[in-house]
């Protein structure tokens, strides 16, 4: 039992020294390239009959809910909060309606998709946490309100599926097709202060290069501080929940996490610890390896059309309901995609699609943007989920 969860540690470690030396692999993503072999092992071997059904299942359910609850902590521990809500302006306005659009447009489909999907309000709820943070939100969302987890699994791999084409559309299509009838971005000659860059650094590399900070001895000690600060917060909302009925465990559980993360994140020394993030988006690899584990591949060889449509609704129309808003409040092209895509694609993407919009002044406010997302993306999931289940009647 020891030498399997020791496997499942250790996986993703692998993936990132090979991304570090196969620069093919680099572009793929460490991610994707985790929760991918986790399914290909899974369709390749039948690994309960080899570590034992009840074992094997113990460690993957113990690993999945542990790590994204480090992970959870560590993320929000280096996010400069203050510094974020005071990049405002144009950015800001477009990130509040993309989250509304999300919001909004999952619950209408939720309504429209109600009769062909079972449990509508854990779907919605969870494709929220995903479109207005991230992957780590969608997992906490999923938590919270204890989802079906094969619900989860399959919409997390057709998360994967979509967003690689919303992708594509942003970094081709997008800005000629949107350019249309938004207007132009006007430039600013006091953008990219490299102070300001300094506040995001941290989370502006995607590659495999940005974990190698983890073997560093210098900084060793500070990981282990936010590593330990991590699990006193994990520690006091499981407190915290305890005092609420059985229940309501899961969310207050959930929330209380983000809201303690969020708080530690505005103490200097917690916020300055070296390698938070980057430990916590070690944890986030090793539970999208861990879920990809368990997933039933039939899922992808036969497709829930229904569920795909839906999650393919909320991304077309919240884009495009972001759009119209964009156009009436005059918000120009470059700030709308970028905003959209802090919504849909979380932080680590900011980079890539600044760079494909040829336009480096709105990578700042870009990550600001992320930031926020990430920061409220529990919160909106829950909310959704539950005011959802509450408009159904069910």
């Amino acid at each position: 039992m020891l030498f399997t969860a020791l496997a499942y540690l250790l996986v993703p470690a692998v993936l990132i020294i090979l991304c570090q030396n196969l620069r093919l692999l680099d572009k793929i993503g460490v991610v994707v390239l985790s929760f991918g072999l986790g399914i290909a092992l899974s369709a390749g071997f039948d690994l309960p009959a080899l570590f034992g059904e009840e074992q094997l299942s113990a460690i993957q359910m113990n690993l999945s809910e542990i790590s994204i609850a480090l992970a959870l902590p560590l993320l929000l521990f280096s996010i400069d909060v203050k510094h974020s809500l005071n990049m405002a302006g144009d950015t800001m306005k477009s990130m509040v309606v993309a989250l509304l659009s999300v919001m909004v447009i999952s619950a209408i489909g939720a309504v429209l998709f109600n009769d062909q999907l079972q449990d509508i309000w854990q779907i919605a709820g969870m494709s929220v946490g995903a479109y207005t943070g991230g992957g780590p939100n969608i997992a906490a969302v999923k938590t919270a309100i204890e989802a079906d987890q094969d619900i989860f699994i399959t919409m997390t791999t057709y998360d994967i599926l979509l967003s690689a084409l919303y992708l594509m559309f942003v970094m081709t299509l997008a800005k000629p097709l949107f350019g249309l009838f938004l207007r132009p971005f006007q430039s600013d000659a006091n953008a990219n202060d490299s102070v300001d860059q300094d506040k995001f650094a941290h989370m502006a590399d995607e590659s495999a290069n940005s974990y190698k900070a983890l073997a560093s001895l210098k900084t060793l000690p500070q990981t282990l501080q936010s590593l330990l600060f991590s699990g006193l917060v994990v520690g006091l909302a499981l407190g915290l929940s305890s005092l609420f009925p059985k229940s309501m465990s899961s969310v207050v559980t959930i929330i209380s996490i983000t809201s303690l993360g969020l708080a530690a994140s505005f103490i200097p020394y917690i916020r300055k610890l070296a390698n938070s993030f980057q430990l916590g988006m070690y944890l986030i690899l090793v539970f999208c390896f861990t879920m990809g584990t368990m997933t039933d591949t039939s899922i992808l060889t036969n497709l829930n059309l229904d569920l795909f449509a839906y999650i393919g609704f909320i991304l077309l129309g919240s884009l495009f309901v972001q759009a119209i808003a964009c156009k009436l409040m005059k918000i120009d092209t470059d700030t709308f995609l970028i905003t959209s895509s802090a919504a849909i694609m979380s932080v680590p993407f900011i980079p890539v699609i600044a760079g494909a919009l040829k336009n480096r002044e709105i990578l700042l406010p870009g990550f600001a943007a992320a930031i926020i997302g990430y920061a409220l993306g529990n919160y909106l999931g829950v909310a959704v989920a539950y005011g959802t289940r509450y408009l159904l009647g069910v």
